[in-house]
């Protein structure tokens, strides 16, 4: 008679053999898995996942086709890839799909974040407007609500700026981190004169489209 182990490996063998999909979500910030809830399914067919124990999510005897897979979690903003069968490595067939944190996502202590609000000119929330940082690879999107975080994952002594015994995230050359809003194809600038490390900057006032 089989040992737990022994049946778990020839579960694990079983399944492998009919997996036509399997979806391996990445926190974007810590680049390892996603902390809290995190739903995949296909959204045509409301087909869920199956998590492994090596946390892939799986599915299986998928046939030939192309199909909308959705990611729905707790800390992330959701995220949508089309992904077609026949383009997959049938003995690998997988797919990456990176997970960038909301606003209250809980960032480790010393993380250095920008926060900030996008509306339009009517005084509304401008939701899933694009922000980034002017010339670094610093970027995320807006919620419903028009609020963003922009976070630094790692900052070397180049990107840095001494003064007065306190670290400044370096801009364009100096302290002054510049700031691009995208939403609808209109697109809007903010500036912030400093940019303190290891700390949680905020913008005094909400970046407007004209």
């Amino acid at each position: 008679m089989p040992t737990f182990d022994e049946y778990l490996i020839f579960l694990d063998e079983k399944i492998a053999t009919s997996v036509s999909l399997a979806v391996i979500s990445i926190d974007e910030y810590t680049g390892k898995q996603p902390i809290g809830y995190v739903n995949v399914f296909i959204k045509s067919q409301n087909l869920k996942a199956i998590e492994n124990r090596s946390g892939h999510y799986i599915f299986l005897n998928l046939a030939n086709g192309e199909y909308a897979v959705r990611i729905e979690s707790e800390y992330y903003f959701d995220e949508e890839t089309n992904v077609k069968i026949s383009d997959l490595d049938p003995l690998n067939p997988v797919v990456s799909i990176k997970l960038k944190p909301m606003p209250f996502y809980p960032f480790p202590p010393g993380t250095t974040l920008i926060r900030g609000m996008v509306q339009d000119s009517g005084g509304n929330s401008a939701a899933e407007a694009k922000v980034e940082v002017i010339g670094k690879e610093v970027n995320n999107k807006t919620t419903n609500r028009g609020d963003f975080v922009l976070y630094y994952k790692v900052l070397t002594e180049d990107d840095i700026i001494i003064e007065d015994n306190k670290r400044f995230v370096k801009g364009n050359g100096d302290k002054t981190v510049h700031l691009k809003a995208t939403h609808d194809s209109r697109t809007k600038t903010a500036d912030l004169e400093e940019v303190e490390e290891c700390k949680t900057t905020t913008l005094e006032s909400p970046i407007i489209f004209s």
